[in-house]
């Protein structure tokens, strides 16, 4: 491999020189350890509510109630989830965006933007999903059952999408 073509494939993975400037830039690294791990607790509390949901689409309501909770940890765990996402995102930003994905991979910029955008689309329906959810009872609001299934189930996926997306840009170039 010619010289040129050694250090234009390694400069992606080159250390990016950190100024300090950017608000908790040195706790970062540690703040993306913590944002994976919510985001598995957001993954497991969603699937598990999906796989619940699909019964109450078949008539089973017998674990509503611990239903119930699994939303009640969704809730709690998208926003956290959301908040930390939004902490790093400045450090984020300018290490690894636009020192790196902007430049020399461009698809992973392209991926980040879907991946920030159903974000936001999901803190939103995952709310309206929980609005709902205290006031229903599957046994009860039957008519009811399939708006929360579309709801719930659209939750997940939209789970599941930023998961699998984070970890293709972690893989690619992490903080």
């Amino acid at each position: 491999m010619n010289p040129l073509a050694a250090e234009l494939w390694s400069l992606p993975y080159a250390p990016v020189p950190r100024s300090g400037a950017v608000w908790l830039e040195a706790a970062a690294p540690t703040l993306l350890v913590v944002h994976a791990l919510l985001a598995i607790a957001l993954l497991g509390a969603t699937t598990h509510d999906a796989i619940l949901v699909i019964g109450f689409l078949r008539g089973r309501f017998g674990r509503a109630r611990l239903e119930r909770l699994y939303v009640r940890i969704q809730l709690v765990a998208y926003l956290a989830t959301f908040l930390v996402g939004s902490v790093i995102y400045p450090a984020y930003r300018i290490y690894v965006r636009a020192a790196v994905f902007d430049r020399w991979a461009p698809w992973a910029s392209n991926l980040f933007d879907v991946k920030e955008n159903f974000a936001a689309l999901g803190l939103a329906v995952t709310i309206a999903y929980a609005w709902l959810r205290g006031r229903f009872e599957p046994a009860r609001d039957a008519a009811w059952g399939p708006l929360y299934a579309v709801l719930g189930l659209t939750v997940a996926a939209l789970v599941w999408f930023q998961v699998v997306a984070g970890l293709v840009l972690v893989a690619e170039r992490g903080l």
